[in-house]
């Protein structure tokens, strides 16, 4: 197994705009570390350069600045046939006129090793309870999105990886087949312990995978933690936001006598260092925040939306100018237009700058 380290990588493109160019900023000074045999998740929206940083490990394209090593040796220092990368590619890149059998074993026939491809692949239909054999004799153009992805993967297993990388690799799959497919991975990943790093744009796939993250945006990554402590613990309102199936919630406010004052919730306690007037950004996550009837029109619940599978209901509330959603028991009786009252959770409040989204407690 092999640690990787990413270590002040930068990158740039030339974009073509008109009859022009203009240089894009892909990666910037970003640093990295997977520890041998550990599963990383890189996560982020479309476009902040995480399939870059991806190519950039894979030795596929070279950074401007910076460098990868694999177990402190410069990736570029190590030769093609030694690196020992399995890659999946959302596209699959399986050879278009060969058989998937041939695509699976041509790592081992270069080596005059085809002979263990047959146990190699039983192994993989064990392990994942999907037989695939079958699948070996016919070409790419007859078989389905889920079946070329399955023989990706077993053509990634049969290289001696030290490292697998996927590209999201299950983007173009249905709802169902990428479930399955997850599963189906996860086995994979716990049998064949390799340093493996996945990049996604799906937090359910980031969670079901791997037991750290790293959120990335514009080129940066903003942070590394388990799912539980970027949820719990963004470092700032990007992270905030981007974590969580259902959002946080925002409201704005300002600092008075070192508390924070908003326009329906108010007088939560913030740091002393914080100045009077300073805006904040209260963050909550809807499972933080409690409800309770009310004779008056204090607040009023305005859309109910139950979650059957998930066991709960998301239940929007209006006061005023603001809206806020939280999370019910699916027993409890609620109903659109009954008055309510909210309160926050004060050990779960987030505060966040503003101005700079950064948080300050």
């Amino acid at each position: 197994m092999t640690i990787i380290t990413v270590e002040h990588v930068s990158k740039q493109f030339e974009q073509s705009v008109g009859e022009g160019t203009q240089t894009v900023t892909a990666l910037h000074d970003v640093s990295l570390k997977v520890g041998s045999g550990d599963v990383l998740a890189i996560l982020g929206p479309s476009g902040c350069g995480k399939s870059t940083l991806l190519r950039i490990i894979a030795g596929l394209i070279a950074p401007d600045k910076g460098d990868v090593l694999y177990d402190n040796v410069s990736l570029r220092q190590i030769p093609l046939k030694d690196r020992g990368i399995g890659m999946v590619f959302q596209d699959h890149a399986l050879m278009p006129h060969w058989e998937s059998g041939k695509s699976v074993g041509f790592f081992l026939w270069l080596r005059q090793r085809e002979h263990e491809v047959p146990e190699r692949v039983h192994r993989i239909a064990q392990i994942t309870g999907v037989g695939i054999e079958q699948l070996l004799e016919r070409k790419p153009s007859h078989l389905s999105g889920g079946e070329q992805q399955r023989v990706a993967i077993a053509r990634a297993l049969t290289r001696d990886p030290r490292v697998f990388l996927f590209d999201e690799p299950f983007s173009n799959l249905d709802a169902k087949l990428r479930a399955e497919a997850r599963v189906e991975l996860k086995r994979l990943l716990h049998e064949f312990p390799v340093t493996s790093i996945y990049v996604t744009h799906d937090q359910h796939e980031a969670t079901a995978l791997a037991p750290r993250i790293a959120v990335m945006r514009e080129g940066h990554i903003e942070q590394v933690g388990t799912y539980r402590h970027l949820y719990e613990n963004p470092i700032n309102l990007f992270v905030a936001t981007f974590i969580g199936v259902i959002p946080i919630n925002l409201f704005q406010g300002s600092v008075r006598d070192s508390r924070w004052h908003g326009e329906y919730f108010g007088g939560y306690s913030v740091r002393k260092d914080i100045p009077d007037g300073t805006r904040l950004t209260l963050g909550v996550r809807p499972e933080s925040i409690s409800l309770t009837p009310a004779e008056t029109q204090d607040a009023s619940v305005e859309e109910v939306t139950p979650y059957f599978a998930e066991r709960f209901q998301l239940v929007t509330v209006r006061a005023g100018r603001e809206r806020w959603a939280l999370t019910l028991p699916p027993e409890t009786p609620v109903a659109v237009g009954d008055a309510c009252r909210c309160a926050l959770d004060t050990q779960a409040l987030l505060f966040f700058d503003t101005r700079t989204g950064t948080r300050v407690g």
